[in-house]
């Protein structure tokens, strides 16, 4: 085998790295696939995984998001669990805040992750509302205006810069 050269893998090999992709990709953790697959310990299916993604490209985007989906699932079920055995307490005040917090921020993480938001729109204006005036602006028109006197062309009504 040649300097800096991969062994090939067995089929075995193959077979476990594609059962680790598979689990990670449906969100299970380093732990669980180690005890799925039947390495030692996390640390070796997280290296099987490593050596998998070296040998068939890196995770996609989508595969990404549903993981991260899926986590954070797991975090709203918990914290929503939470926030119904808290809010039947009538002195844990306090406590129900923190957790309808988090609820928030989970929810929120969820919207940007999957593009749940409007998108934002900003409309910028110049003074009194009109048109933004810059440098570059006045100078283009300028130009433009000379251009149109070099070559007879008459110009419609242009805003100012």
């Amino acid at each position: 085998m040649a300097r800096g050269q991969t062994p090939a893998l067995t089929p075995q090999q193959a077979e476990r790295y594609r059962e680790v992709i598979r689990l990670r990709a449906a969100g299970l953790k380093f732990d669980q696939i180690a005890k799925e697959v039947g390495y030692a310990s996390r640390s070796g299916a997280k290296e099987a995984y490593d050596a998998a993604l070296r040998w068939w490209g890196r995770e996609t985007v989508d595969d990404m998001r549903t993981i991260e989906g899926e986590r954070m699932e797991d975090v709203w079920r918990i914290t929503f669990t939470r926030l119904l055995e808290i809010a039947r307490d009538p002195e844990a005040t306090a406590q129900l805040v923190q957790v309808v917090n988090a609820a928030v921020r989970i929810s929120q993480r969820r919207s940007a992750l999957f593009g749940l938001d409007a998108p934002r729109q900003v409309e910028i204006s110049g003074e009194d509302g009109g048109p933004v005036r810059t440098d570059i602006g006045e100078i283009l028109l300028e130009r433009i205006k000379a251009l149109a006197v070099e070559r007879g062309v008459e110009l419609p009504e242009l805003p100012s810069g």
